[in-house]
């Protein structure tokens, strides 16, 4: 987990937008090459690979920034680690739900059933997503400041990483600096 936040800019952006790509990418050439069939969940699972990746990335940033929280902030990470959990599942739910749509609009079928189930699904991960985003970016900002910090002082933060391919250049070496014990001392 902490291996994460010591990779440099641009291993981070390596690790979590070329390599997930490039996995899917290849794994699917692969099987097509080797004429197998590794079926729906395999499928489905390679195809929410880059949201997992992105996922365990924002999870392990905010694991180990809850842990270095002072004794006097009590913040829960419950509903973090939940935002993460349903995230990741609905990512695999999406991608799979998205492939039998797709089946069923070429038999002539357009499943509205399962289409109307998705809104609502769909609308509480984007909730969970940007609880994910707010949790880190408040956290990391309150260990930086080592007290209790209002929206307007992780703004930048949180704005950093909802744009991550831009964002992460920025914010990989401001977590480095967290794991290097000589550059951070508490207040």
């Amino acid at each position: 987990m902490r291996f994460l936040l010591t990779l440099k800019n641009w291993q981070a952006f390596l690790l979590l937008f070329a390599l997930p790509f490039l996995l899917q990418y290849g794994l699917k050439e692969l099987t097509k090459a080797l004429h197998y069939n590794p079926g729906d969940l395999a499928i489905t699972v390679l195809d929410a690979l880059p949201t997992a990746f992105l996922t365990l990335w924002f999870w392990s940033i905010g694991f180990y920034m809850f842990r270095r929280l002072p004794g006097s902030i009590s913040i829960s990470a419950v509903y973090f680690h939940m935002a993460a959990l349903y995230f990741i599942l609905y990512a695999m739910l999406m991608v799979f739900t998205l492939r039998v749509v797709r089946e069923s609009i070429t038999d002539g079928i357009l499943p509205f059933g399962m289409l109307a189930m998705l809104i609502p699904m769909h609308l509480f991960a984007t909730f969970c997503f940007l609880y994910m985003v707010y949790f880190v970016a408040r956290c990391i900002v309150t260990v930086e400041e080592q007290r209790v910090v209002n929206f307007g002082e992780y703004t930048l933060v949180l704005i950093q990483l909802l744009v991550l391919p831009i964002g992460i250049w920025f914010l990989q070496p401001r977590l480095r600096n967290f794991c290097n014990p000589r550059s951070f001392q508490t207040h």
